[in-house]
């Protein structure tokens, strides 16, 4: 208890189809041990402000406010005795600011839309998709994937796959997967790991024209393209204090003919931990 340390969070969001958007964001992230037993421990993630280097984002004021949502919220993470991510102890808490954000961001969107039949169509479809549930685990991935691979058992050389359950980019319920984590060498100091992760292409099908059914509900059926997305990690851990000092993940998305988007999220350690 008390211990505390730093990280940088950096997201990276190449899109073929979209190219002005493209560009990098910083943020850095403190963590404060708040409780820790043999049970396991209670940590403070707390969010900075985020930095961007592609300006076109930044004149954005509805892309600027949801990368601040959680600016300066302290999410309480709960983390079992290996130091695994179990849930959030203030959920309700963090439910509420980030449902009041949303609103925000929606009454910021209707004063720029001067039909009442379109405002109220980009509002429902908003609501859909940024359900209360798929804001939480949105809140809660920077914490999950950080210690997303604390108790794990691993050998090297050795791969490890497991069934898991993804959340869905709609919104609400999960897409299942297979995620296959690796060993790949280790020494008396750190620890090198890769995963992958294959999601269900009937699943992905099924989300695609789930997608399309809500973004023009009672549109004439039209061939969908083809989705496949992938994950890939890369990680980097020092056995000395038990923390990652690097995690990458990188999701490629493939549409169609050849439109591509990659989201990459990468978070490395500041500063050791200290009280």
């Amino acid at each position: 208890m008390g211990d505390s340390f730093e990280l940088e969070l950096v997201r990276v969001r190449e899109d073929s189809r979209r190219p002005q958007a493209n560009g990098k964001s910083r943020t850095v992230v403190r963590v404060r041990v708040l409780e820790a037993g043999p049970k396991g421990f209670v940590l403070e993630w707390q969010q900075g402000a985020t930095a961007f280097d592609n300006p076109e984002i930044v004149k954005n004021p509805i892309a600027a406010a949801a990368a601040n949502a959680v600016k300066d919220m302290s999410i309480e993470a709960i983390l079992g005795s290996d130091g695994e991510y179990v849930g959030l102890r203030n959920q309700a808490e963090v439910a509420g600011k980030l449902q009041s954000m949303l609103d925000g961001m929606l009454s910021s969107i209707g004063k720029q839309l001067q039909d009442p039949s379109q405002r109220q169509t980009v509002e429902t479809l908003a609501r859909r998709l940024m359900s209360p549930e798929f804001l939480l685990s949105a809140a809660a991935s920077d914490v999950q994937t950080y210690f997303g691979l604390h108790g794990a058992v691993l050998v090297k050389g050795k791969s490890v796959e497991t069934p898991i359950q993804q959340p869905s980019p709609l919104g609400s319920g999960t897409v299942p997967a297979t995620f296959r984590v690796t060993l790949e060498s280790l020494d008396a100091h750190q620890a090198y790991l890769s995963s992958d992760t294959a999601y269900d292409p009937r699943a992905l099908a099924a989300l695609t024209k789930q997608l399309a059914a809500q973004a023009a509900p009672g549109a004439t059926s039209t061939p969908l393209s083809t989705v496949e997305m992938t994950d890939s990690g890369r990680y980097i851990y020092n056995r000395a204090f038990g923390l990652m000092n690097e995690v990458a993940i990188t999701r490629r998305i493939v549409a169609g003919e050849g439109a591509t988007r990659v989201d990459g999220r990468e978070i490395r350690l500041l500063t050791r931990p200290n009280r």
